[in-house]
Protein backbone atom coordinates (compact mmCIF):
# COMPACT_ATOMS: atom_id res chain seq x y z
CA UNK A 1 0.00 0.00 0.00
CA UNK A 2 0.85 3.84 -0.52
CA UNK A 3 1.86 5.32 2.26
CA UNK A 4 -0.04 8.78 1.94
CA UNK A 5 -1.46 9.94 -1.03
CA UNK A 6 -1.47 13.57 -1.26
CA UNK A 7 -4.39 15.13 -3.56
CA UNK A 8 -2.07 17.16 -5.73
CA UNK A 9 -4.77 20.00 -7.45
CA UNK A 10 -8.33 19.89 -8.08
CA UNK A 11 -9.46 19.24 -11.48
CA UNK A 12 -12.42 22.64 -11.71
CA UNK A 13 -14.10 19.92 -14.08
CA UNK A 14 -15.45 17.58 -11.17
CA UNK A 15 -16.59 18.29 -8.35
CA UNK A 16 -14.54 18.12 -5.62
CA UNK A 17 -16.52 16.03 -3.30
CA UNK A 18 -16.63 13.40 -6.16
CA UNK A 19 -11.82 13.59 -6.73
CA UNK A 20 -12.27 13.12 -3.13
CA UNK A 21 -14.98 10.53 -2.77
CA UNK A 22 -12.14 8.40 -5.29
CA UNK A 23 -9.37 8.86 -2.24
CA UNK A 24 -11.80 7.29 -0.12
CA UNK A 25 -12.10 4.56 -2.18
CA UNK A 26 -8.43 3.76 -2.41
CA UNK A 27 -8.37 3.95 1.29
CA UNK A 28 -11.60 1.83 1.78
CA UNK A 29 -9.67 -0.81 0.00
CA UNK A 30 -6.23 -0.71 1.43
CA UNK A 31 -4.61 0.85 -1.54
CA UNK A 32 -3.29 3.95 0.94
CA UNK A 33 -2.92 4.02 3.91
CA UNK A 34 -3.67 7.95 4.37
CA UNK A 35 -4.83 10.71 2.23
CA UNK A 36 -3.63 14.52 2.04
CA UNK A 37 -4.60 17.35 -0.04
CA UNK A 38 -3.14 20.28 -1.88
CA UNK A 39 -3.81 23.97 -2.60
CA UNK A 40 -7.04 23.32 -0.81
CA UNK A 41 -8.91 26.46 0.81
CA UNK A 42 -10.86 25.54 3.97
CA UNK A 43 -14.02 24.97 2.55
CA UNK A 44 -12.37 21.81 0.60
CA UNK A 45 -10.43 21.03 3.88
CA UNK A 46 -13.55 20.47 5.70
CA UNK A 47 -15.88 19.05 2.52
CA UNK A 48 -12.30 16.46 2.32
CA UNK A 49 -12.58 15.89 6.05
CA UNK A 50 -16.48 14.88 6.06
CA UNK A 51 -15.87 12.56 2.35
CA UNK A 52 -13.54 10.84 4.15
CA UNK A 53 -14.68 10.33 7.27
CA UNK A 54 -12.27 12.61 9.35
CA UNK A 55 -9.38 10.45 7.83
CA UNK A 56 -7.64 13.19 6.13
CA UNK A 57 -3.89 12.97 7.59
CA UNK A 58 -2.36 16.77 5.48
CA UNK A 59 -2.96 19.54 3.90
CA UNK A 60 0.09 21.05 1.69
CA UNK A 61 -0.46 24.46 0.66
CA UNK A 62 1.90 27.19 -0.44
CA UNK A 63 3.53 29.09 2.44
CA UNK A 64 6.71 31.15 3.43
CA UNK A 65 7.47 34.47 4.36
CA UNK A 66 6.56 35.76 0.96
CA UNK A 67 3.22 33.95 0.49
CA UNK A 68 1.37 34.39 3.54
CA UNK A 69 -2.43 33.90 2.34
CA UNK A 70 -2.93 30.11 3.46
CA UNK A 71 -2.38 30.92 6.83
CA UNK A 72 -6.12 30.40 7.48
CA UNK A 73 -6.00 27.08 6.05
CA UNK A 74 -2.88 26.63 8.56
CA UNK A 75 -4.70 28.15 11.49
CA UNK A 76 -8.03 25.90 10.47
CA UNK A 77 -5.51 22.59 10.16
CA UNK A 78 -4.15 23.65 13.75
CA UNK A 79 -7.52 23.18 14.90
CA UNK A 80 -8.10 20.09 13.57
CA UNK A 81 -5.20 18.21 14.27
CA UNK A 82 -3.90 17.78 10.85
CA UNK A 83 -0.66 18.17 9.03
CA UNK A 84 0.11 21.36 7.34
CA UNK A 85 3.00 20.80 4.86
CA UNK A 86 4.13 24.08 3.22
CA UNK A 87 5.15 24.19 -0.31
CA UNK A 88 7.70 26.32 -1.54
CA UNK A 89 8.37 27.57 2.54
CA UNK A 90 11.11 29.65 1.58
CA UNK A 91 9.20 31.61 -1.62
CA UNK A 92 10.28 29.82 -4.34
CA UNK A 93 14.02 28.45 -5.56
CA UNK A 94 15.02 31.86 -7.18
CA UNK A 95 13.52 33.71 -4.06
CA UNK A 96 15.20 31.60 -1.26
CA UNK A 97 18.49 33.91 -1.38
CA UNK A 98 17.07 36.85 -1.12
CA UNK A 99 15.00 35.91 1.68
CA UNK A 100 17.18 37.92 4.27
CA UNK A 101 17.37 41.06 1.32
CA UNK A 102 13.47 41.10 0.74
CA UNK A 103 12.56 40.74 4.29
CA UNK A 104 14.43 42.53 6.72
CA UNK A 105 12.84 41.33 9.87
CA UNK A 106 14.34 37.95 8.91
CA UNK A 107 17.87 38.82 8.21
CA UNK A 108 17.70 40.76 11.76
CA UNK A 109 16.88 38.02 13.63
CA UNK A 110 19.20 35.95 11.38
CA UNK A 111 22.23 38.19 12.23
CA UNK A 112 21.10 38.35 15.64
CA UNK A 113 21.42 34.07 16.11
CA UNK A 114 24.34 34.34 13.80
CA UNK A 115 22.25 31.78 11.38
CA UNK A 116 20.97 32.12 7.78
CA UNK A 117 17.61 33.84 7.22
CA UNK A 118 15.96 30.79 5.13
CA UNK A 119 17.15 29.37 8.71
CA UNK A 120 14.70 31.72 10.47
CA UNK A 121 11.85 31.24 7.88
CA UNK A 122 11.77 27.67 8.61
CA UNK A 123 12.16 27.98 12.12
CA UNK A 124 9.33 30.62 12.31
CA UNK A 125 7.21 27.92 10.08
CA UNK A 126 7.53 25.37 12.54
CA UNK A 127 6.80 27.91 15.39
CA UNK A 128 3.72 28.51 13.78
CA UNK A 129 2.01 25.39 15.33
CA UNK A 130 3.08 21.85 15.83
CA UNK A 131 1.24 20.64 13.00
CA UNK A 132 3.50 22.55 10.32
CA UNK A 133 6.09 20.50 8.81
CA UNK A 134 7.80 22.74 6.05
CA UNK A 135 9.13 21.20 2.66
CA UNK A 136 11.72 22.65 1.64
CA UNK A 137 13.60 21.81 -1.66
CA UNK A 138 17.78 21.95 -1.90
CA UNK A 139 20.10 21.26 -4.62
CA UNK A 140 22.99 21.63 -2.25
CA UNK A 141 23.90 18.91 0.61
CA UNK A 142 24.37 22.69 2.77
CA UNK A 143 21.27 23.85 1.87
CA UNK A 144 20.04 20.32 3.62
CA UNK A 145 21.61 20.72 6.35
CA UNK A 146 20.87 24.53 7.25
CA UNK A 147 16.72 23.27 6.85
CA UNK A 148 17.67 20.63 9.14
CA UNK A 149 19.61 22.93 11.42
CA UNK A 150 16.11 25.15 11.45
CA UNK A 151 14.64 22.33 13.78
CA UNK A 152 17.14 23.32 16.51
CA UNK A 153 16.74 27.12 16.42
CA UNK A 154 14.40 28.54 19.07
CA UNK A 155 12.87 31.77 18.18
CA UNK A 156 11.30 33.89 21.12
CA UNK A 157 7.79 35.24 21.56
CA UNK A 158 8.81 38.26 20.62
CA UNK A 159 10.83 36.95 17.52
CA UNK A 160 7.80 35.05 16.44
CA UNK A 161 5.62 37.97 16.52
CA UNK A 162 7.63 40.34 14.68
CA UNK A 163 8.27 37.57 11.83
CA UNK A 164 4.26 37.09 11.49
CA UNK A 165 3.65 40.83 11.09
CA UNK A 166 2.35 41.36 7.36
CA UNK A 167 4.97 43.19 5.02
Amino acid sequence: AIGLYQFHRPDPQVPYAESVGAIRELLDEGVIQMAGISNASVAQIDEAVEVLDGRLVSVQNQFSPKFRSSLVELEHCAKLSIAFLPWSPLGGIRNAPELGDRHVAFNQIADAHDVSPQQVALAWELALDPVVIPIPGASRPTSIQDSVMAAELQLTPEEIALLSQPE
